[in-house]
């Protein structure tokens, strides 16, 4: 890490303990200075204390001031289970296409995409376990043939919060 420090003191200015003899990035004069300072307004309704309003210049939204960007870093593993893979893929079952409408074709957000909470940032299946089938589904597949295994929805999705 590279901190440049630059001395707010003349030449052969007298110094006394405890005074402040260098500036670094985050400090102005001996005082912390991150973040801008604002004058902002805040405004009552009728002089109750609630409804209240806090008034700020349409250029600090505009230039996106008080804007920040938050970078997370999530995993997720496709592994081999005893009933199978485990598959990422954009097909996913009982899930809207409004849920799958960011996901490209391998089934990964793509890049850019505004997500919230809940959203889908890979999509995965794993395989159910095969369940002992009624009389009436055996009959089903014996005349339509074996249809694909059951998975279920494993996906990594954007965490609450």
């Amino acid at each position: 890490t590279c901190i440049n420090q630059k001395p707010i003191v003349d030449l052969g200015q007298e110094v006394k303990k405890g005074d402040v003899i260098a500036d670094g990035p985050a400090t102005d004069h001996g005082e912390i200075s991150l973040g801008k300072n604002a004058l902002i307004g805040f405004m009552t309704w009728e002089g109750y204390n609630y409804e209240d309003a806090v008034l700020i210049n349409e250029k600090l939204v505009r230039d996106d001031v008080y804007t920040s960007i938050h970078i997370e870093e999530f995993e997720i593993e496709a592994r081999d289970t005893k009933l199978g893979p485990e598959e990422i893929t954009r097909d996913i079952p009982n899930v809207g296409d409004d849920a799958l409408k960011d996901l490209d074709d391998r089934g990964i957000i793509r890049v850019g995409a505004e997500v919230r909470s809940g959203d889908i940032l890979v999509g995965k299946v794993t395989p159910k376990g095969e369940t002992e089938l009624t009389p009436e589904e055996r009959l089903l597949r014996a005349i339509f043939g074996e249809k694909a295994k059951e998975v279920r929805d494993t996906s990594l999705r954007v965490p609450h919060g």
